[in-house]
Parts: C-alpha cells; sequence; structure tokens
C-alpha cells in the first residue's frame, strides 16, 4: 500500500510553495503521470458537486487515494465557479488523458446541468443536516479574514452571528439542496447522493459506494487504507486545517444543540423545519434541542 499512502505527499508538498512553484511542480507531475500510469479507470474525472460545509473536502480527499487520480488546478476565466455554477472552460482546462477529482458547490441550475451533459460526467451530490451546516460555516467564516462576513461574525456575539449563519443557511443553501432533490431522483445512474452524516458514520462504506458509482473496483482492504491516511492527515482543529487547506472543525453530527439557544430553534424551524422532515432528519417540527 506504499503507492496509497504516497498519494498525499505532493497535496503537503503543494501547501508550502507559492502559485507559480506550485503549477510548475504540478505540471511536472503531470508529464511523469503521462509515462507511468495504466489507463485502468472508465472516468478520468470524479465530480463531486456538494454544498459547502457539507464534506466535499473529505470525500476529494478519499477519492484522491485512488491510484493516479488527484485535484488539479483549473483554469475559469469567467469566474463561473464562484457563483457556485459551472462553464466549459474548467473542464476544458484539465488533461483529459490524466485522472482527477475536482470538487466545487456547483448548483443544479438547467444551466450548469447542460455543462454536466456536455462532459457527459456522472456526479457525486453532497448535502448536511442545515443545523449542522450554520454552525460549521458560522465558526468557520470567524477564522477566515477572506470571508465576506469574516468582521460581521467576529463583532457580533455568538448568538447575533449563528442567527445571520442560519438565514444563510436556510435561504442560500435550503435552495441548493430543493434544487438538487429532484434530479438524484430523476437520475439516479448520473447523479449519487452523500450525506455527511453518511460518510462520518462509515467512511469506508460511503467511498465504497462512490468508487461503484464512478466504475472503480478497489479490495476492500485497500480502501480502509485510503480511509486510515485520510483520517490521520486530518486534525479536527479549524485553524491548523485552514493552514492545510483543509476545513476540518470538530466533524460532529448533531453539533448543533451546544450551539442554537431556544431563538435559534424558533427561527430554524419556521425557515426550514419542513425541510428536515422531508429529508428525515426529524419526524415533525416539535423537535428540541
Amino acid at each position: 500500500m506504499a503507492a496509497t499512502g504516497s498519494r498525499f505527499t505532493p497535496r503537503r508538498i503543494r501547501r508550502g510553495l507559492s502559485r507559480r512553484a506550485a503549477t510548475a511542480y504540478a505540471r511536472v507531475q503531470d508529464a511523469v503521470e503521462r509515462r507511468t500510469q495504466p489507463e485502468r479507470w472508465p472516468n478520468h474525472l470524479l465530480f463531486v458537486a456538494g454544498m459547502p460545509k457539507s464534506g466535499t473536502t473529505w470525500l476529494a480527499e478519499l477519492l484522491e487515494g485512488v491510484p493516479h487520480y488527484r485535484s488539479r488546478p483549473f483554469s475559469d476565466p469567467d469566474g463561473c465557479v464562484l457563483r457556485h455554477d459551472i462553464c466549459d472552460a474548467v473542464f476544458e482546462s484539465l488533461p483529459g488523458d490524466l485522472y482527477s477529482v475536482v470538487k466545487l458547490h456547483t448548483r443544479a441550475t438547467p444551466e450548469n446541468l447542460a455543462v454536466l451533459d456536455h462532459f457527459g460526467l456522472p456526479a457525486v451530490v453532497m448535502h448536511r443536516d442545515l443545523r449542522d451546516q450554520a454552525v460549521s460555516r458560522y465558526f468557520h467564516v470567524k477564522v477566515d479574514p477572506e470571508h465576506r462576513h469574516f468582521e460581521l461574525y467576529n463583532t457580533a456575539s455568538e448568538a447575533e452571528g449563528l442567527r445571520h449563519a442560519i438565514e444563510h443557511s436556510t435561504g442560500e443553501y435550503r435552495e441548493w439542496i430543493e434544487q438538487w432533490l429532484p434530479v438524484l431522483e430523476a437520475q439516479p445512474e448520473r447523479f449519487l447522493e452523500v450525506r455527511y452524516e453518511w460518510l462520518r458514520e462509515d467512511p469506508a462504506g460511503q467511498l465504497t459506494r462512490a468508487l461503484a458509482f464512478f466504475g472503480i473496483d478497489l479490495p476492500a482492504p485497500q480502501i480502509a487504507e485510503i480511509v486510515r491516511a485520510v483520517a490521520a492527515n486530518t486534525r479536527f482543529d479549524l485553524q491548523a486545517s485552514l493552514r492545510r487547506n483543509q476545513t476540518a472543525r470538530a466533524g460532529v453530527v448533531g453539533g448543533w444543540r451546544q450551539h442554537f439557544d431556544d431563538e435559534h430553534v424558533r427561527l430554524f424551524k419556521e425557515r426550514s423545519g419542513d425541510l428536515l422532515v422531508r429529508l428525515g432528519y426529524e419526524r415533525d417540527v416539535n423537535w428540541t434541542r
């Protein structure tokens, strides 16, 4: 399993390089891979479309554990990725003869789905309980000076900041989920649903599901080693994680209970209590902390 473990070395090396040096390093890697990689897997691109703070970085790192796959820089001249959209240029900029992993926060708009159709791309779609997502986003923003809500969350009280995070999550990200749900139901052969809670409970099982969906068959011991290697390289310390280009904070399912007060519960029920029931997170809207 030495080859699997070495998959994580380039990511760590790139974190210490300048942008220009990292690009040059990636090109050298690409040249080496073109000479050495076998034509083994049916999909050259493993695409993950996930709601922010839903575990996409974790799943992408697991997928990078498959021999010859890795995340690669791509071109986005129109800035569509920043809008949670996808453009032809993103996929056209990736080397078609190498194996790549791309994870984005792509919305299920007709235009974005048309791009995926054009390239014939299957996708794993990730989301999670919006209560945990709101809390995760709040703490992530508090330590990310580049985020537009950084100042707000560091000057407001935690209760006020979480209220804003709940309003944001039950607005923009409720819509994100509701756009994807009918697509997942209508096209299960093209789009695979993975929830953060499922990945947290059984990472090896969910990785096996995702690999089977992409037509990749790895033995169980190799999958277990990939999971172990990623876990060994993950720290549930948000500030340390951001320095390592990761986003892990606590990873607790149901951690919202430690941070919501009664007003947060009331607000969430008002804005998205029905969605929690539809998704099976609650039996009815009478839930409490």
